[in-house]
């Protein structure tokens, strides 16, 4: 990631999340495509002359940074689900954990790590991220995983998960799944993002 993402501060993060900073990059973007037409190959190439010396300058370096960070990673989730779903055994995995655990004096990052620990146990390769209720706030995680055996077993993690909130999808292989589940996982993304105002990392395999 970025070192000036890494440097920010909650506030910051916040700051531009709130004042809409990445859609003001996307707009000034817009605006300053252009197209150079080469008379001798008939081909056309476009490139954008908004870049970050041009954010800069309009006080908007970290929400430019925050874009770039953005497309990044859009791309590199899509092409991970793309190939866990070439697989033919992926699937899409909710936890939640229950209320006994939620209650203890356990930092989010801590629970993070448990999730981290938990795919890393069960799946060939996996991509998670936190997301929260829309009426209570809960906390949970949505991953797309390729489990390393036919069935993903909980049990180690009984007395931490909710089991009446465990779900887990068969995901199939085709464009419809790839555009969705990559969707998703960044609008999960986005939203933690917006609701903490830290810029959070995703959970996901070193190697698919």
């Amino acid at each position: 990631m970025n070192k000036k993402i890494l440097e920010a501060t909650r506030q910051e993060i916040s700051s531009c999340l709130k004042d809409n900073g990445i859609a003001k990059i996307v707009k000034k973007r817009q605006e300053n495509i252009f197209q150079d037409y080469d008379e001798d190959t008939g081909q056309i190439d476009f490139y954008n002359k908004y870049t970050l010396k041009e954010a800069n300058n309009d006080c908007l370096g970290l929400e430019f940074r925050l874009y770039r960070a953005n497309m990044r990673r859009r791309e590199n989730i899509k092409r991970r689900i793309e190939e866990m779903l070439e697989t033919n055994n992926c699937y899409f995995l909710t936890l939640t954990f229950n209320d006994r655990f939620l209650s203890r004096d356990i930092t989010t990052e801590t629970r993070r790590r448990y999730i981290s620990r938990f795919l890393k146990e069960q799946c060939k390769c996996y991509v998670a991220n936190i997301d929260f209720g829309s009426e209570k706030h809960r906390e949970h995680y949505h991953a797309v995983v390729v489990p390393k055996s036919v069935k993903i077993d909980f049990g180690k993690y009984r007395n931490k998960f909710d089991a009446s909130n465990i779900n887990c999808v068969k995901v199939w292989n085709n464009a419809k799944s790839k555009d969705t589940y990559t969707m998703y996982i960044n609008k999960l993304t986005n939203h933690s993002l917006k609701d903490n105002g830290f810029y959070k990392r995703l959970i996901y395999s070193r190697h698919t």
